[in-house]
């Protein structure tokens, strides 16, 4: 029958010629790991300390489900609609969890069981570590085949990429053929046990010619750390010194446990009483969790694919945008553990991230619903604009004209000549300074009210309404602009103006129930209003 076969050549020899050798591989190697492992991490760590700070504690247990949900169950992944890299990466992941399970029980087996091993449990983990193995083998091979093959142009395959496969590939591999050696030189007995046992290992065994088996004591000692757990450890080292894409093993997971949980599209607001900073100029005025993001970018472009500015032929690529500003932190930082920055950098706003970059996002979040680790790119790309809108004056003309009607007439739309109550002539709307006495405000929006092809809108709406017998109003010429074109271009200032009056028309008028037909006017008045008091049921 299959026994445990590393007591293949006997007791005596296990004990003093394999144990001894583990020990000792531990005792050196692996705080030879945990030094390179918490020097890599550190690095990190004093780098995103660099940042600002931001609160990323609260409600912790939905943290923690999401991130198990998203970086074990791969969910997100598979959720998408690209099916072969979902699968690639669930069978990379899965087959190394099963794989390093199958080690782990291994090695504390050697612990727990010298003269009586858990002989059951020891099988078990052999079984699933060689399906683990097969595993990666598989999406592996899935992964060379798209990267180096299909090449759809969101992949950006560097030398890190290939050795990484390479290196990987070999370890599964060797280990192998380890096993297959170490069966084919035991006296198992049935072999039929060890196909079952170690499928993979018990194929591989037939391939070793007589004198190698023959000369098993020659190599018991060192097959195992020469040509396989050495390379290993070499490579676990070199992930967290060379800033390898491995890393994402662990930054993922952090960088989806700190995601933003505020609800979609609502940006972040600026605090005018307190903050000297407006918007972002250096590298260091991100704050901590824009920063962790950069390291967190697996590069898998996904971002790039979901993109409208970049589908469409323009500059901007939220992918580039991210590496871009990465490969800067790191340039400005390049002295591990050391954070000086060097005396001349270049600037982050024009020659980093260029002028025509930052105006083509449309601040859509396409890119945000599709990262599979949750990285914040429009965040990052609005506190561009709000460093040149507020504090260096230098935005697009469009853009000026655009912030100059809004700040003189309340509204974006500088050639319009139209008022706010003409799309209702001969509707007999009710307005609110007339008579407050309603059930739900209409909140019409600039274009609705302004734009003549868009009228058509409005009127359709307050004709429904009517229809329905609903008890509803408008503010008419009391009506703003909600503020959302301008917290978009980068004029904070200008749009908190305008929520804050439009926040007080509106309590003053003790409104309740807001419908809007506008998607802009709908999430700034639901989901930014409230960062100022605002809190209204909106209604799209």
């Amino acid at each position: 029958m299959a026994l445990r076969e590393l007591f293949w050549a006997g007791q005596g020899v296990y004990i003093n010629d394999i144990f001894l050798p583990i020990i000792i591989g531990v005792l050196i190697f692996v705080p030879i790991l945990v030094i390179l492992f918490a020097f890599g991490f550190a690095r990190h760590y004093r780098l995103w300390k660099l940042g600002a700070a931001d609160n990323r504690t609260e409600r912790w247990p939905t943290r923690l489900w999401t991130t198990l949900a998203v970086s074990i169950a791969n969910v997100r992944i598979l959720r998408s609609s690209e099916l072969y890299p979902g699968v690639m990466h669930a069978l990379i992941f899965g087959g190394s969890a099963l794989l390093i399970g199958g080690k782990i029980v291994r090695l504390f087996s050697y612990v727990v069981g010298i003269t009586i091993p858990p002989q059951s449990v020891f099988l078990y983990a052999s079984l699933v570590s060689e399906i683990g193995g097969v595993l990666i083998i598989i999406g592996g091979l899935m992964a060379v085949y798209r990267r180096y093959i299909v090449k759809p142009p969101r992949l950006d395959t560097k030398p890190d990429d290939t050795l990484i496969y390479v290196w990987v590939l070999l370890l599964i591999l060797t280990g192998f053929m380890l096993k297959g050696y170490r069966i084919a030189t035991s006296e198992a007995g049935s072999p039929t046990d060890w196909a079952m046992w170690s499928p993979v290992g018990y194929l591989l065994s037939h391939i070793f010619p007589t004198f190698m088996t023959e000369a098993k004591n020659e190599i018991l000692v060192w097959h195992r750390a020469v040509i396989h757990t050495i390379p290993a450890f070499i490579l676990l080292g070199y992930i967290w010194l060379n800033r390898s894409r491995l890393q994402h093993i662990l930054l993922s997971p952090l960088n989806i446990f700190f995601r933003s949980l505020n609800p979609k599209g609502a940006l972040n607001p600026v605090d005018f009483e307190t903050t000297e900073l407006f918007g972002v100029s250096k590298i260091e005025e991100f704050t901590w969790k824009q920063l962790l993001d950069l390291d967190a970018c697996t590069r898998c472009g996904r971002c790039q694919d979901a993109c409208p500015a970049y589908f469409s032929g323009k500059a901007l690529n939220p992918k580039q945008v991210i590496q871009d500003l990465k490969e800067h932190l790191y340039e400005v930082y390049p002295v591990p553990l050391v954070n000086k920055p060097v005396e001349t950098r270049k600037d982050m706003i024009g020659e980093v991230i260029t002028d025509e970059v930052i105006w083509d996002c449309t601040t859509c979040r396409a890119c945000m619903e599709v990262c599979p680790v949750y990285v914040e790119h429009v965040d990052k790309i609005v506190d561009i604009p709000r460093n040149l809108a507020m504090e260096r004056s230098q935005i697009p003309e469009a853009a000026q004209d655009a912030l100059k009607s809004l700040g003189a007439r309340e509204h974006p739309w500088r050639g319009t000549a139209a008022t706010r109550t003409d799309w209702a002539e001969g509707l007999e709307v009710k307005i609110l300074a007339d008579d407050s006495d309603i059930d739900v405000l209409y909140w019409v929006g600039c274009t609705a009210a302004l734009e003549d092809r868009n009228m058509k809108v409005a009127q359709a709406t307050a004709k429904i309404l009517k229809a329905a017998g609903i008890k509803f109003g408008i503010l008419g010429i009391e009506e703003s602009c909600c503020g959302d074109p301008a917290r978009r271009m980068g004029d904070e200032y200008l749009f908190q103006t305008l929520c804050e009056k439009n926040i007080g028309i509106l309590n003053g008028y003790e409104v309740k129930k807001i419908v809007t037909t506008c998607p802009h006017c709908y999430n700034t008045l639901k989901h930014e209003y409230p960062q100022f008091g605002g809190n209204f049921e909106v209604v799209h």
